[in-house]
């Protein structure tokens, strides 16, 4: 289960995210105006779901001056990031393996 987004950098409307003030619960509602990012958070998720980093990397902030960067912490410590070096996983599992944890 996600526990926290601990950051979001340079992809779509996320140019510089920092959700470390927030954590999830079992259900958490995402609520806001259209045009604020709810749907690249959708595509973030997406693309740890199913291993595909090229979604991440297809929606860069247009001129943005940041590279694209996710930090993302689930549940039993797991963590997974992405960054232009590519996606990263915690030392237990793989994103596909953690996202039906």
């Amino acid at each position: 289960m996600l526990e926290r987004i601990a950051e979001i950098q340079g992809i779509g409307l996320l140019h510089d995210a920092n959700g470390k003030p927030h954590t999830c619960k079992k259900a958490t509602l995402i609520y806001a105006d259209n045009g604020r990012g709810k749907s690249t958070l959708a595509t973030v998720l997406r693309s740890v779901s199913t291993g595909d980093t090229s979604l991440i990397t297809a929606r860069k902030t247009v001129d943005g001056t940041l590279p694209p960067r996710v930090l993302l912490y689930f549940g039993s410590g797991h963590k997974v990031s992405f960054d232009n070096e590519g996606r990263g996983d915690g030392e237990e599992g793989d994103a596909h393996e953690i996202m039906r944890c």
